[in-house]
């Protein structure tokens, strides 16, 4: 009887044990979900490190936690506490720049940068690269008028870069900034131009700001602005006086992307196609669409013609007559 009781008591005490540990395990699957429940909280809700912030982006991607790569690189090469608004929003148009195809007039970084295709204008190693050197500029005594000399980067192995280049100029007046864009004399062109408001994009200093592009704001405004109104209409005008094709643009497509279009024409449209210009010409009468439909109708005319009466004559054979060989085979269905 004791014996029973003892085994009753050990059963007892394992099964505690069992289930003392069950609930230790659970309670540990409780608190190790929490644990990282927080932690994938925080990495949502914290700042992004140092190098993920600055990576691949754009200025107009700058907020007060993160500015890229190139944007610091570039306001490294000055003294901050020196910089008034007017510095900073050139040096921003500067930025912009950049990122559009264009790099400072220097002869020492010719070899630093990778020729562009005229298909595209922003390089990502390019941006970086030319960053880390200071740009060259002029500035008045007053920092009322600021200068800069910019070349397209382009394709070398169509134009030397000294050929295409562009004058940066902008002019402060009260609270505004001129900023205007002139080509080359090459060109025999207008330029172009835009007026910003300088306290809309730059702040006012203050003393709790530590860094510069803390004072940045509706930098995606900026960037869509500059490009549209001085960037992309100068490089375009570069690459038409190139004689290269702007993208995007049906002279600038792939071989077999034509191939795939033509063969839904027919001659007629074809022939249309290929009067626009000499590169749709080419392109249209070069194509295996079209070699095919020539050689149909080659053949075509070549039937009729071996069937024209006067070849007929010339072989002594009768002219095929589609109309009596009908009335032939009804005539002998009748008899």
């Amino acid at each position: 009887m004791s014996t029973d009781c003892g085994n009753q008591r050990i059963g007892d005490k394992s099964i505690m044990e069992d289930n003392q540990s069950l609930n230790e395990t659970s309670k540990l699957k409780v608190i190790n979900h929490e644990v990282q429940s927080l932690q994938k909280q925080q990495r949502l809700t914290s700042l992004l490190p140092e190098y993920n912030k600055v990576q691949y982006l754009l200025l107009s991607d700058t907020t007060t936690n993160c500015a890229p790569l190139h944007l610091r690189n570039i306001l490294s090469h000055f003294n901050e506490s020196q910089l008034n608004q007017f510095d900073l929003l050139f040096i921003l148009i500067y930025t912009v720049a950049l990122e559009s195809g264009y790099m400072c007039k220097s002869d020492h970084i010719q070899t630093m940068v990778s020729p562009l295709s005229s298909t595209s204008s922003f390089h990502s190693k390019n941006v970086e690269r030319l960053s880390k050197l200071k740009p060259i500029f002029t500035v008045t005594p007053d920092k009322k008028k600021f200068t800069m000399k910019l070349n397209s980067v382009v394709d070398d192995r169509q134009v030397t870069a000294e050929k295409i280049y562009a004058l940066l100029t902008a002019t402060v007046c009260d609270d505004l900034m001129i900023v205007t864009l002139s080509p080359a004399n090459c060109l025999n062109s207008g330029g172009f131009s835009t007026v910003l408001l300088i306290s809309r994009y730059v702040l006012d200093e203050e003393k709790d700001v530590k860094l510069s592009f803390h004072r940045f704001c509706k930098m995606p405004e900026l960037t869509t602005i500059l490009r549209d109104k001085l960037f992309v209409p100068m490089r375009n005008k570069h690459l038409s006086w190139m004689q290269a094709h702007i993208y995007p643009s049906l002279d600038a497509m792939p071989v077999e992307l034509y191939e795939n279009l033509l063969q839904y024409l027919n001659k007629y449209e074809l022939n249309s196609l290929a009067k626009v210009n000499w590169n749709l010409f080419n392109v249209t009468v070069r194509s295996k669409h079209y070699e095919n439909l020539r050689k149909t109708d080659e053949h075509v005319r070549s039937v009729h013609r071996y069937n024209s009466p006067e070849l007929c004559a010339a072989r002594s054979i009768p002219c095929p007559n589609f109309a009596n060989s009908t009335n032939i085979k009804e005539g002998k269905s009748h008899q």
